[in-house]
């Protein structure tokens, strides 16, 4: 499952896609649908950052990425790089990182966009990484490359997209000798008509990651059928030996903190929502749990209308109790409806557009509930299949039945 970390990442690793989305104006709808992603992992901001997302930062989803890599000519090893760890770190000027990855690539053009040594004095959690124009003859492409420490594990340094946010081909995660793990995403651009983008992963035990992105072109559009490398030659790349004088220059600091497991999330998980969910369905509408995803999303269809739902619960707790008391100050629409029941129980609905307060058209709806003894009960429903092509029209639930089935008190149970 998918950690805050790696929202952070996606935030990051879409930079370079956001500048095209913007100057496309990429819709920002999927804003929502990333908050509401995070939920697992974090409910009790979720009101505040729900609106905060989807006013600013819903175009870094939207929009594509730089990519990278390659295949690895040098030696290769199916547990990945070793990653000697030497006592003194010697520092590689950004000419020397260029140098060894442009030896890993097959034979071809590179030019550099972007590039960064090692720098001095490296820490755990330090890394470097860069961008080029890679072109085998068969057209320009633009890679992302990026070494790193980290304080992941495995399970959470490499992992798929959500196939639900955003076209996902395929995903394949294999764990390695070792304790290493190696995923391949093969994602399709929302924007670029034909675009590709190939990711892969390398993670380690001790928080040694090694990602490239690779895309069939440049952000203009796409310049050929697939990206320049197959999944085995992305497989020799991150896994090549010559990682191990990049992270020996990244070497931790003495008594470095290993990488932590994450912390379980309280409540009910992913499967036990769905379950639940579905019996609180209308007679008549039938479901499906979409390909790629691991959260509690579900696409519903009735009386010809197909919508996606995602539902949360947060468990009792003081801290739930403060949540319902922070969305009095929360950002909200017009056509926010609050309603204080008489067991003060606070049952929140609204409707939102393409942004943080536009509600023409709308295009999402939500159903918030919030007990007493903290417990919170959340429902988004997005007029679409999926998370990507959310539009305008009657969702296959009515406001009225998302609201019914969030104030079920079958969820307290």
């Amino acid at each position: 499952m998918s950690t805050d970390h790696d929202l952070e990442d996606d935030f990051a690793d879409g930079f370079a896609r956001a500048l095209q989305g913007a100057a496309e104006l990429a819709p920002e709808v999927l804003g929502h649908r990333l908050t509401a992603g995070a939920q697992q992992y974090g409910r009790r901001w979720r009101r505040r950052r729900r609106t905060a997302v989807a006013g600013g930062l819903a175009v870094l989803v939207l929009a594509g990425a730089g990519g990278f890599m390659a295949v690895g000519r040098g030696p290769s090893r199916t547990a990945g790089p070793v990653g000697t760890v030497s006592q003194k770190p010697v520092p590689m000027s950004e000419q020397e990182v260029v140098s060894l990855v442009t030896a890993l690539l097959p034979p071809g053009k590179v030019s550099v966009i972007t590039a960064g040594g090692t720098g001095q004095g490296a820490v755990a959690g330090s890394g470097t990484g860069g961008t080029l124009m890679f072109d085998d003859g068969a057209g320009a492409s633009i890679f992302e490359y990026r070494a790193e420490r980290t304080d992941l594990t495995p399970a959470a340094g490499a992992v798929c997209m959500d196939g639900f946010t955003m076209p996902q081909d395929s995903c394949d995660r294999t764990e390695l000798p070792g304790g290493a793990v190696m995923v391949i995403d093969k994602l399709r651009s929302q924007n670029t008509p034909g675009g590709l983008e190939w990711r892969a992963t390398w993670a380690a035990p001790d928080g040694r990651r090694v990602s490239v992105i690779e895309y069939n072109g440049q952000p203009a559009g796409a310049d050929r059928p697939n990206p320049p490398l197959s999944s085995q030659q992305l497989t020799a790349f991150v896994t090549a030996a010559s990682w191990e004088r990049v992270f020996a220059a990244l070497a931790p600091v003495k008594n470095a903190p290993a990488p932590a497991t994450p912390t379980p999330v309280a409540g009910p998980s992913a499967a036990e929502l769905l379950t639940k969910l579905v019996r609180m369905l209308p007679a008549g509408a039938t479901s499906s749990t979409p390909k790629g995803s691991d959260q509690a999303d579900l696409t519903v269809t009735l009386d010809g209308r197909t919508s996606m739902v995602q539902v949360g619960v947060d468990p009792a707790s003081d801290k739930g109790k403060q949540a319902e008391a922070s969305t009095e100050t929360s950002p909200s629409t017009p056509l926010e409806v609050r309603e204080k029941l008489a067991d003060g129980t606070l049952v929140v609905t609204n409707r939102f557009g393409n942004g943080k307060t536009a509600t023409d058209p709308v295009l999402h709806w939500t159903a918030d509930v919030y007990y007493p003894d903290g417990r919170h009960v959340s429902l988004y429903e997005w007029n679409g299949e999926n998370g990507y092509t959310a539009r305008p029209g009657t969702p296959a639930l009515s406001p009225e039945q998302l609201k019914a089935i969030a104030t079920d008190p079958a969820w307290r149970s």
